[in-house]
């Protein structure tokens, strides 16, 4: 491991840096715009799609550091993408209100899982030598039943705008907790990213970065 790694997170989403400058990580972020479309063999696999993802997210930024011939040192870049599933159907983020609406009522009173891929790749670029590249990705899944939603109240929260970048329609760390009947699981997983097991898993790169 080299000296010092620097954490890139592959990621604009806000949720996803709080969970990072909450457990004190310093790192650095680079987000590229990646076709989140799926093959029709990974929209039946939730886990599988979660990791392409992640991969996907964090291998475009391998590419963009990479891609700096000046570029030496040795960077960590973490991609993570969160899908919503009930019975083997994704939900993904909505398209419109309407799109809201009908994701949001499909999960009323139901269990639903929210899988969690995350990517690490280690890039070492050293002075005058070849660059090296290795990754290992893993899925975190929780459980989330939500309450049984009257047509009011999944208009009301429509309405707020919170579910229109989320994954299922909702988020758990905002108005959307009011949805939630019972959690199982990893709460952190569910706003995005499952960051303690992230930790403990890669702890030579965390310890390395400080």
């Amino acid at each position: 491991m080299p000296q010092k790694v620097e954490i890139i997170l592959a990621s604009g989403s806000p949720r996803r840096r709080e969970l990072l400058e909450r457990e004190g990580v310093s790192f650095t972020v680079l987000s590229a715009d990646v076709d989140e479309s799926l093959e029709p063999d990974l929209l039946r696999q939730p886990e599988e799609a979660a990791k392409k993802l992640a991969e996907r997210k964090a291998g475009a930024i391998v590419q963009q550091v990479l891609g700096d011939p000046e570029y030496v040192g040795a960077a960590a870049i973490i991609g993570a993408d969160t899908v919503v599933a009930a019975n083997g159907k994704i939900y993904g983020k909505p398209v419109d209100e309407d799109d809201a609406c009908r994701i949001l009522g499909e999960l009323s009173g139901r269990p639903h899982q929210v899988i969690t891929g995350v990517s690490v790749w280690l890039v070492s670029a050293p002075p005058n030598k070849e660059v090296s590249l290795g990754f290992r990705t893993f899925t975190e899944t929780s459980r989330v039943t939500f309450k049984e939603l009257t047509d009011e109240v999944i208009a009301e929260y429509v309405a707020g705008g919170e579910p229109m970048d989320k994954a299922g329609a909702y988020g758990i760390q905002g108005d959307g907790r009011a949805l939630v009947e019972s959690i199982d699981g990893d709460f952190d997983n569910i706003v995005g990213l499952p960051v303690k097991r992230l930790m403990n898993e890669f702890s030579e790169i965390f310890e390395a970065a400080q």
